[in-house]
């Protein structure tokens, strides 16, 4: 299994994902990461989409893979989120990634059509663009509070990435090959 590391600077969030063979790593093809996305849809729903990450991962100067540049960001959040609490029906204030640190989340759809679970250190990390529209329910069913961090994109502009299918990635988090470049989204402003 691989272990994420992520480091900050000032603008910039860097992922570094140290992989222990279990990728087959090295490929001779590109590796990208797919991650799952709850986005608003042209109707204002909430929905999940499984996103590839259009930025490849590089070998990292000392051990392991990183994706350089993944996405500009901006106010990072450390949020404690209170043992088997309940957010109800929100939206997200501005596109970001969520990283899970600890606990668990349970984020569904309002119409039930859908959901994801979130559990640090297995797939924690997911992106929440859902700003418009009614939103989606996360509860947080651990006995533990969970803690997060909350991780806005500068000025709402997503990571370029492509759409691998709309619904939750069947892994979490996942390194991926990738033979073409085609179908590539470039940076979006969500507001």
């Amino acid at each position: 299994m691989g272990l994420c590391t992520i480091l900050f600077s000032t603008r910039r969030l860097f992922l570094l994902v140290v992989l222990f063979g279990y990728f087959g790593l090295p490929s001779a093809a590109p590796q990208h990461l797919h991650l799952t996305a709850l986005v608003s849809d042209l109707d204002g729903r909430a929905a999940f989409e499984c996103w590839e990450i259009s930025t490849p991962f590089s070998t990292y100067p000392t051990v392991g893979d990183v994706i350089p540049g993944l996405a500009d960001v901006s106010n990072v959040s450390y949020v404690v989120l209170p043992a088997r609490s309940n957010e109800g029906l929100h939206r997200p204030p501005h596109p970001m990634f969520f990283v899970l640190l600890s606990g668990s989340a349970h984020v569904t759809l309002p119409d039930g059509a859908a959901d994801l679970w979130i559990r640090a250190g297995t797939n924690g990390f997911m992106i929440a663009a859902d700003t418009v529209g009614d939103g989606h329910y996360t509860e947080y069913p651990s006995d533990e509070p969970s803690v997060a961090l909350q991780i806005p994109f500068l000025n709402g502009m997503l990571p370029r990435h492509r759409v691998a299918k709309d619904a939750v990635c069947e892994t979490p988090a996942t390194l991926i090959n990738m033979n073409n470049a085609n179908g590539w989204t470039t940076g979006q402003k969500v507001v």
